[in-house]
């Protein structure tokens, strides 16, 4: 029987979808985790603003929390929206009881500076964060906490030290979008530098609920601390890299990314082998796309970017048909690739202007384009790239060079 590890998000509903519960449990499946929830509060809230806030009932945070121990074992929870005193009592009181180690995410301040609880739950959040295997501020709240200002990297890392004394805890302070996506942390007294790159987007929603559930993934897979935080930077920056444009304000990070990027590489691999099982079982229509003296080549590019091609290409000798090297991913560009960017299209063959190909053009069967974005064929230094948005239609179109 399958089993996967349990890890606990403690937080409240983002109605729209991008952060809070909802992103954690995203998170969790993504990485491999199975998530339960102790939801401590209810937004009625889209990608531009939130309308309502409800608070959940400290007595049924805490029912929550039971049910959840009795039947799963819990070993790292991760917390995001703590909005009062009595719910943060709460959690205390159950993360004690059932010895939690704790993620703790102090959601006080919004990435733009809006504060987001009073300064008597900050006091709360903070005596709770003195119980917690981690604490995860951005720069606004890590500010807050110190009174110090940060500008540059440096201010970063002597922000998480000062933090990491004076509490004597774990910290990770995330420098985001001001920082150019720099994080520094101090696990048990050793520094640690969370190199990362200023991705151009406003896309930014659930960021923070991502790498601290992501921490707490890893941590619940059996990964130490510090490998956790690396994993899970990693985790964070694809989530931004690959961000939605969903809604009319900033859209949601997506942290289902690194895994369909994967997935779209597998399918990547088999449509190609298949679109090269079709030329190996058809060197009819083969010798009719490809020269003596040139070498033909097929490729195929996801939307995450990820290019897959042949390493060496198809050659032809005479009536004699060769598969030159395997299918390769990211491993370089080449015209099939030129041609995919150009067109917007997703699967492409790269062919000689052969006696046959211009037939099939001047019949109306294919057509060329300089753009190849309303044509079959597009012209690329040179050469002819067969362009298409699917593995069915690659192969319709080579089809007509059958007759």
């Amino acid at each position: 029987m399958l089993q996967r590890p349990v890890a606990m998000t403690i937080a409240g509903s983002d109605s729209g979808g991008g952060a809070g519960i909802q992103a954690d449990l995203k998170t969790f499946t993504s990485l491999g985790v199975f998530g339960v929830s102790v939801i401590t509060g209810l937004t009625a809230q889209n990608t531009a603003r939130v309308t309502k806030v409800l608070d959940v009932p400290p007595e049924f945070v805490e029912s929550q929390f039971d049910t959840i121990m009795e039947d799963f074992q819990v070993r790292f929870a991760k917390t995001g929206m703590l909005a009062s005193t009595k719910i943060v009592e709460a959690v205390e009181r159950k993360v004690t009881q059932y010895r939690i180690n704790l993620v703790l995410d102090p959601v006080m301040i919004s990435k733009s500076g809006y504060p987001l609880v009073t300064e008597e739950v900050v006091r709360d959040i903070m005596r709770l964060a003195r119980k917690a295997l981690i604490i995860t501020p951005n720069k606004y709240e890590a500010e807050r906490l110190t009174g110090f200002r940060i500008r540059t990297k440096e201010d970063l890392r002597n922000t998480a030290i000062h933090l990491h004394r004076t509490l004597g805890i774990n910290v990770v302070v995330k420098g985001g979008k001001a920082i150019g996506g720099y994080d520094f942390a101090v696990v048990d007294g050793d520094e640690i530098e969370l190199r990362g790159e200023l991705i151009n987007t406003d896309n930014l929603h659930g960021s923070g609920d991502v790498f601290s559930a992501s921490i707490t993934a890893f941590l619940s897979k059996g990964r130490d601390l510090k490998e956790a935080l690396r994993e899970a930077k990693k985790i964070v920056t694809e989530a931004i890299r690959y961000s939605l444009s969903m809604g009319h304000g900033n859209g949601p990070v997506d942290p289902f990314s690194s895994v369909e990027r994967v997935v779209r590489i597998n399918e990547a691999r088999d449509d190609l082998e298949k679109l090269v099982e079709f030329l190996e079982r058809n060197k009819e229509i083969v010798k009719k796309m490809i020269s003596h003296e040139e070498k033909m080549n097929v490729g195929l590019l996801t939307e995450y970017g990820d290019f897959a091609t042949l390493a060496g290409g198809i050659i032809r000798y005479i009536d004699w048909i060769k598969v030159d090297g395997p299918i390769v991913v990211n491993w370089y560009t080449n015209l099939v690739y030129k041609a995919l960017k150009l067109t917007g299209k997703k699967l492409g063959v790269s062919v000689s202007l052969t006696n046959e190909i211009l037939k099939a053009c001047e019949g109306g069967k294919l057509k060329i384009s300089e753009s190849g974005i309303y044509g079959d064929l597009v012209m690329i230094d040179g050469r002819a790239v067969l362009v298409g948005n699917s593995l069915s239609e690659i192969i319709e179109k080579l089809e007509v060079l059958r007759a």
